[in-house]
């Protein structure tokens, strides 16, 4: 029966309704963890209902597609108060085209929307031999040396955004005690406090052995396609950020030049379940407010830095 009712013709066939921007303090980004499934429709879980969904908004850098809007149940949050969560779809891609320019419409969405975390589904590969398929990594740096080129910031004289704790330590400690719940034992939870690094490289080609190799000498752990923007413009809205991304493909099959295909095959149908399990599970423990610095690392500068000049 789900299987029918979430056909991909019909999915891609839903009108899209432009939509007033609903006010929330949570958001989660699906991605290529949840690929497969209907999220959060697919995973059941008990006290999570979706308002709306195929919702879009504008904005000044062009439409938004594919929102929802969830709720979770007062027996489901940490405080006991029923709480709505914008759910993005994919990173903020459009279904049909690749347009990396995506992220900034996206965030400003939740800007707009005053959300004041961030929890982000991906797949990693791993360029670090200890790391291994399955595993799930809450990293806690980023490599991205372009810098994002997407900004929502106004101008370049009225903030300043620090690169530090770019990743929220509170909401990492809390998405890996609930990772060790549940995730297979057969894997691994690396926590934040293992300070493991998340290089970026846009996708949608997968990484090269020799681009893996480099990220490596560069100190990265392993590579993500979608964490700099959305670590980043989270820094920019005030916004605590934290990935939940399990790995795909380990070193050696980076390395592998004699096979085509890069990828394990059996992780992703294996953990998408999981993972968008503990998405929801993290969400509804995630405190509402501020009980961290990240709101502080972006800091407003002298008038005269950009009245005058």
């Amino acid at each position: 029966m789900i299987a029918a009712k979430y056909d991909e013709s019909k999915i891609m066939t839903h009108t899209k309704t432009i939509s007033a921007i609903p006010m929330t303090d949570l958001a989660i980004i699906t991605g290529s963890a949840n690929w497969g499934l209907a999220f959060p429709e697919d995973v059941a879980m008990p006290g999570v209902k979706v308002l709306a969904r195929d919702l879009s908004f504008d904005t000044p850098y062009g439409q938004s597609d594919n929102w929802k809007l969830l709720e979770f149940d007062g027996g489901n949050t940490v405080d006991g108060q029923s709480r709505q969560v914008l759910c993005m779809y994919s990173h903020g891609n459009p279904r049909d085209h690749i347009d990396h320019s995506c992220h900034r419409r996206s965030f400003w969405v939740l800007m707009e929307s005053g959300v004041k975390k961030v929890l982000a589904c991906s797949t990693i590969g791993a360029v670090n031999k200890a790391i291994q398929p399955g595993d799930l990594v809450i990293n806690a740096d980023i490599i991205e040396l372009t810098q994002t080129p997407y900004s929502l910031l106004p101008g370049r004289q009225r903030f300043d955004c620090s690169g530090k704790q770019i990743v929220c330590h509170h909401c990492a400690k809390i998405l890996a005690d609930t990772a060790r719940e549940i995730w297979p034992s057969t894997c691994r939870v690396h926590g934040i406090e293992q300070g493991l690094v998340a290089a970026h490289a846009y996708g949608p080609r997968l990484t090269s052995p020799a681009e893996a190799l480099a990220f490596r000498s560069m100190g990265a752990d392993v590579i993500n396609h979608s964490i700099a923007p959305e670590a980043t413009l989270s820094r920019e809205i005030g916004a605590c950020f934290v990935p939940c991304a399990f790995v795909t493909a380990g070193f050696n099959d980076y390395m592998d030049r004699g096979r085509g295909s890069l990828l394990q095959e059996g992780v992703l149908p294996s953990l998408s379940m999981v993972a968008s399990r503990l998405a929801l599970q993290t969400a509804a423990r995630l405190p509402i407010g501020d009980q961290c610095v990240c709101h502080a690392l972006k800091s407003p500068q002298p008038e005269e830095r950009y009245i005058r000049y």
